[in-house]
């Protein structure tokens, strides 16, 4: 055995590797928090892969995982710095002057990565993983003798009894995690600082009130979910890791690009403003045929074309592009406004202010198109432009520039897969064509002709409207199938279309066992 490399070999080396590594993430992630804007390598890196990750890979890991797919990427993280530092022990156990150059490669290669992400700091992303590395550095002094620290493998050296190491290992292990653990508490008191604030604000009430719903917008369905999505159960699905913590106080709205008088607006101004309320279903394009991506709530705010009309916008800008604080943006046709649809600029969601989560201080909603292409959450800056000067985020990524809401419909009651028993079934369902609106819905039992379903109460032309059917059921195994027409007479359509580049299409079906 060499005299410069541990007792038992590389063994304890790789460990020594990895509690380093881990040890300088810990160091990182705490320092980052004394940072403005609180820099966080691991959020930094987290955004690139998400930003970075193929259509297809992406879909595939939201249909496996669902809204687990952001813990289980940090966890890959942090895994992937553990393992990395495991591998510099083991290659450095018999010259360990050699890791500390390797730690901060690494550091550097992750500074590089996070850069690419939809925001950076180039300095204070550069200090966070400079003080890991050094940390990790020396971390692994501490827990591997070199009495020469060198590129020399040493040929004598002394030997380091290997409970003092391992027990030393443990605690710098123990501290990490400890680290770690701070370093989430505290981020999530930001959050839950911001939400305090946002809970004590007072939203006037709309200038124009949605209408008061119509009884019956809920058939009576065991297991049916209500018309209107609670704010807890609303759909989510962000580009970046962690939503963004506004402070309300500093924060301002900028209508800027082409216009004649560039507007900011502070949260008291749009306050002020004349505003509307209205029921509107939001639709992500990567639902799949039958999927849950989709709510329905009841949304507060200033018009958006009352917003333009303030500025003065320019024949030649053909792009309304919503670039929130955290850089990330999305951009429609501007010609989609043309209808006088109630696209808005949105601070209160069914009666309270703008959820966290879901885009406080300020969001996007424009019924009848996608998220993917209106719905900026966390908004700081619209921008009125065109497509040859500014590309948002998923058009550079392959996606359709339309963005229109494709008609579709699911089965919610029975699910796919459940047992029943014969005699009458209450099958129930929704469907959605936001800005045309439901004309019918019909089901399909065994392939059989398509009988019309009970329509609910309807909400408007901008919401999803619910539905129910009385199915007369016969023991064994069935499918069930549902389509819809829109108010225009259009039927949606059967053809089977994945999710990229512009939304999916198909008729949901479902199996059932009849006892």
């Amino acid at each position: 055995m060499a005299t410069g490399e541990l007792p038992d070999g590389r063994g304890r080396a790789t460990i020594a590797g990895a509690v380093a590594a881990l040890a300088g993430l810990a160091a990182a992630e705490l320092f980052g928090l004394v940072l403005p804007g609180r820099p966080s390598p691991v959020t930094a890196v987290a955004d690139r892969v998400i930003s970075a990750m193929p259509d297809g890979p992406r879909e595939a890991l939201i249909g496996a995982v669902g809204t687990l797919d952001k813990p289980l990427l940090v966890v890959g993280i942090v895994a992937v710095v553990v393992g990395g530092g495991a591998l510099i022990g083991r290659w450095c156990a018999r010259v360990p002057g050699r890791a500390p150059w390797l730690f901060a490669a690494g550091a550097a290669l992750g500074w590089l990565v996070g850069l690419d992400g939809i925001t950076e700091d180039v300095v204070a992303l550069g200090l966070v993983v400079a003080v890991g590395a050094t940390v990790a550095s020396l971390a692994w002094m501490r827990l591997v003798p070199a009495p020469a620290w060198s590129d020399r493998e040493p040929d004598a050296g002394p030997q380091v009894d290997r409970r003092t190491v391992l027990r030393a290992a443990g605690l710098i292990g123990v501290a990490s995690v400890v680290g770690l653990g701070v370093v989430t508490v505290a981020r999530r008191s930001g959050a839950a600082a911001v939400d305090a604030v946002r809970t004590a604000l007072r939203i006037p009430a709309p200038t124009h009130p949605a209408p008061a719903l119509p009884t019956g917008v809920t058939p009576d369905v065991p297991g049916l979910a209500p018309a209107v999505t609670a704010n807890a159960d609303f759909y989510q699905i962000d580009v970046s890791l962690t939503p963004p913590t506004v402070d309300v106080g500093s924060w301002t709205l900028t209508i800027d690009g082409r216009v004649d008088t560039p507007l900011t607006l502070t949260y008291d101004d749009l306050l002020a403003m004349p505003s509307i309320e209205r029921y509107v279903t939001l639709t992500c394009v990567s639902n799949e045929v039958g999927g849950d991506l989709v709510s329905n709530a009841r949304w507060q705010g200033v018009r958006l074309t009352d917003l333009l009309a303030k500025v003065g916008v320019h024949p030649d800008a053909d792009l309304v592009l919503g670039r929130a604080v955290d850089g990330f943006s999305v951009g429609f046709p501007r010609a989609v406004l043309d209808d006088g649809r109630d696209a808005m600029v949105v601070y209160a969601m069914n009666g309270e202010p703008l959820p966290v989560r879901h885009g406080f201080p300020v969001r996007m909603v424009v019924p009848g198109l996608y998220g993917y292409v209106s719905a900026t959450k966390w908004l700081e800056q619209i921008k009125l432009t065109t497509l040859d000067d500014d590309v948002p985020f998923w058009f550079a990524r392959g996606w359709s520039t339309d963005g229109r809401i494709e008609a579709s419909s699911r089965i919610d009651v029975p699910r796919d897969g459940d047992q029943v028993r014969a005699g009458t079934v209450a099958v129930g369902g929704r469907a959605w064509h936001q800005h045309t609106g439901v004309g019918s819905v019909e089901v399909s039992v065994d392939g059989g002709p398509w009988q019309p379903a009970r329509l609910a109460a309807p909400m408007g032309v901008d919401t999803w409207r619910l539905w129910s059917f009385a199915w007369s059921a016969s023991a064994g195994r069935h499918t069930l199938a549902v389509r819809m027409h829109d108010l225009d007479g259009t039927v949606q359509s059967a053809l089977v279309r994945p999710v990229f580049p512009g939304a999916s299409s198909g008729l949901h079906t479902i199996s059932v066992d009849v006892l």
